[in-house]
Order: C-alpha cells, then sequence, then structure tokens
C-alpha cells in the first residue's frame, strides 16, 4: 500500500485528513521511523500503522481530537517494555507528527510523487507554528522548491536542511524563530523490469507492485503482454526483447527479472544487461541450466565479477513450488536487497566464486 496513493484518494472526496508520522524513534519501538497513518471520514477509518497495540490508539486518540480543529503536533511516546498488557514488548521512545492536511497539499503531493516515479530522491518538509502547519513543501534533488510560501525566510536552510536528509535518508527536525520545520526523506520509487509474461511473471508484478516497485513487464507477445493479464503495471512493452533492451531505461535504482518462456531467450536478455548499471539481476531456471549459462559467459569473455552480481536461479529458497509461491520467494529477494537484509547475497551464491573457478578450469581443459 503506498500511503501517499492514499492520502491523494482521499483529498478527492474529503476537505480535509489527519496524518500521523513517525519521525523519530530511540530503543526498541514498534514501527520504524516515517511510518505513516492516515485518519479520514471525520476520524471514523484509519489507513496505515504507526506500530499497532495501545501505543497506536493513542495516536488514534490525538488524531481525533485535533481532527476538527485542524490542529498539528509532535507528541513523544514512552514506551514500557514491562507493560505486556499493552501488546507491545518494547523500551523505546518516539515521536510522531500529528497534522491536518487539506487540498493546498496537492500540489506538493503531486511533484513529490511525479518525482518518486521517476526514482528519484526528494523531501517533504513541514512547517510548524503554534500548534498550526503552516506550510507544507517538497524539494527535489536538484535544489527545486515548490509551495514555500514566500512570506517565510527560510529557503536557504530549508535547502540545506534537505539536501542532507535527501544525502542521509534521515529525517531532519529544527527550530528557527517561532518555526519548527520537519524534513523528511522520500525514496526514489526503484523499478523492476520483468522480462517474459508468463504464469510466474504475473505473481511477481502483482506483489512487486503491492510492496512499492514501479513495474515494467515485456514480452513480445500480444496475448501476453497486455493490461488486462497485468492491471497493476506501471508499464507494458510488447517488443522483441532485445530492442525493448535498447530503450529502456536501466539504472543503479533498477531490479531485473528475467523470467521468459525459455531458457535461450533468458541467456540471450541476461547477456545484453550483464554489464548494465541495474541494482539486482536474477534469472529463472534450474541449477544445471544456469550453471551452463555462466559456462557460456565465461567462453564469451565476460568478466567473473559481472557473472558474481547474478541472482541465479532467481528467489530465495523457501521450497516454492507453485507460480504463486515463486512469485513470493522472488520478490522476497527483491525485498531483501532493497533494504539490505541478510540475504542480500543469497546463500545460492556464496560458492560463486569456487564455481566458476571450477568452470573456469574445466572450459581451459575442454571439458564439457
Amino acid at each position: 500500500m503506498d500511503i501517499f496513493q492514499e492520502i491523494l484518494k482521499s483529498l478527492e472526496h474529503e476537505e480535509h485528513i489527519m496524518l500521523a508520522t513517525i519521525i523519530s524513534t530511540t530503543g526498541s519501538t514498534p514501527a520504524a521511523e516515517l511510518s505513516k497513518m492516515v485518519v479520514r471520514n471525520h476520524g471514523l477509518t484509519a489507513v496505515g500503522t504507526v506500530g499497532g497495540g495501545c501505543m497506536e490508539a493513542e495516536v488514534l486518540t490525538w488524531m481525533r481530537s485535533l481532527y476538527d480543529k485542524k490542529e498539528a503536533k509532535i507528541v513523544t511516546f514512552h514506551l514500557n517494555e514491562d507493560n505486556v498488557e499493552s501488546g507491545l514488548i518494547c523500551g523505546g521512545s518516539l515521536d510522531v507528527l500529528i497534522e491536518s492536511l487539506d487540498r493546498s497539499f496537492l500540489p506538493v503531493l503531486d511533484e513529490q510523487m511525479e518525482t518518486r516515479s521517476r526514482g528519484r530522491d526528494s523531501a517533504l518538509v513541514t512547517v510548524l507554528q503554534e500548534c498550526k502547519s503552516i506550510a507544507k513543501c517538497f524539494v527535489d534533488d536538484n535544489d527545486g522548491i515548490v509551495s514555500l510560501p514566500t512570506h517565510l525566510n527560510l529557503k536557504s536552510r530549508i535547502l540545506e536542511s534537505a539536501r542532507e536528509v535527501i544525502k542521509t535518508h534521515q529525517v531532519d527536525r529544527f527550530r528557527v524563530e517561532d518555526y519548527e520545520i520537519v524534513v523528511e526523506p522520500n525514496a526514489g520509487q526503484p523499478s523492476l523490469i520483468i522480462f517474459g509474461g508468463g504464469h510466474v511473471s504475473k505473481f511477481v508484478s502483482r506483489f512487486a507492485a503491492q510492496v512499492g516497485f514501479r513495474v515494467t513487464v515485456v514480452d513480445d507477445r500480444v496475448a501476453f503482454a497486455n493490461k488486462e493479464r497485468f492491471p497493476e503495471a506501471a508499464e507494458i512493452v510488447c517488443e522483441d526483447f532485445l530492442k525493448a533492451i535498447d530503450r529502456l531505461s536501466i539504472t543503479p535504482k533498477t531490479y531485473v527479472a528475467i523470467i521468459t518462456r525459455g531458457h535461450k531467450f533468458d541467456e540471450v536478455v541476461l547477456e545484453r544487461i550483464i554489464r548494465s548499471e541495474a541494482k539486482y539481476m536474477g534469472v529463472i531456471g534450474s541449477k544445471r541450466k544456469v550453471l551452463t549459462a555462466y559456462k557460456h559467459y565465461l567462453q564469451k569473455g565476460i568478466p567473473r565479477e559481472l557473472i558474481e552480481r547474478i541472482h541465479g536461479p532467481i528467489g530465495l529458497d523457501i521450497g516454492a513450488i507453485t507460480a504463486e509461491e515463486i512469485g513470493i520467494s522472488i520478490v522476497s529477494e527483491l525485498i531483501s536487497v532493497r533494504r539490505g537484509g541478510r540475504s542480500a547475497v543469497p546463500t545460492k551464491s556464496l560458492d560463486m566464486p569456487k564455481l566458476l573457478s571450477s568452470l573456469e578450469e574445466k572450459s581451459a581443459k575442454g571439458e564439457p
């Protein structure tokens, strides 16, 4: 779920809503910094989460109490790790920014979502004064700034903070005179290019879109590359695989899943993109077929360090059998790489240098 999409949908039907954002945490807390929750429908409906349990109930109470006043407040919550009845076994504290958003926020939201969809990082700025959110502005990675009122002499200070926030991906909070400013990082949306529109790809596309990837599906068959089959995909390309690669943008924020209808296509596509800047490249297939491809690449003079970047066979090893389960295993690996999890270098790749050395020795001896 994209909380900003939920905000956009809400403001299409309501004059204003409430937004809660965790802007700092210390110790053990039930949710991470930047977790968000929206309250709409005059306080009756909540979307998103800031951690659950009694703490979230308290946040909801604050949001509902400020709803009609259209006020803003930063509230600190101290979590008692001994209070097991609360449902939270935590011992930290967190600060939550609670604010009212109305339709004046839409230009900022539109700019932010457009920048994010292009994979660019940005910063969202909230200016508070006397229990009011008096300005909401947006700063992109080129120092472009949207919706900062001209009477606020804060531009240089906000730009300075935004540059650091975009660089560090950490919230900044500071005071200037009687203003309190909160600057949040907004990471550019990662893109996932799926080569192949088969059964497994349907579930990879669906699950990847749900966890925040901008999905592009490529297949050379009209019956497999269409919006009816992939309604959640941002882009569908019905074209020869290699021609499509020539016009697709592959950046350091691009993930590539190669799941075509045959190993021959998989190998050709992977060979074309192996020198790209893609953050992740994964190819489906049995271990034997993947090893055969590696051998072919070595014979063609492709450097070992490039081959070692490949995730193959694609997906975390969870014993997946069905197309749905395989889709989950693949998207789990994407998430692990994205978040820097313990499996960012999959177990199957840990022995890659030894494996490639063996293949090189066999190739040099002319062995199959």
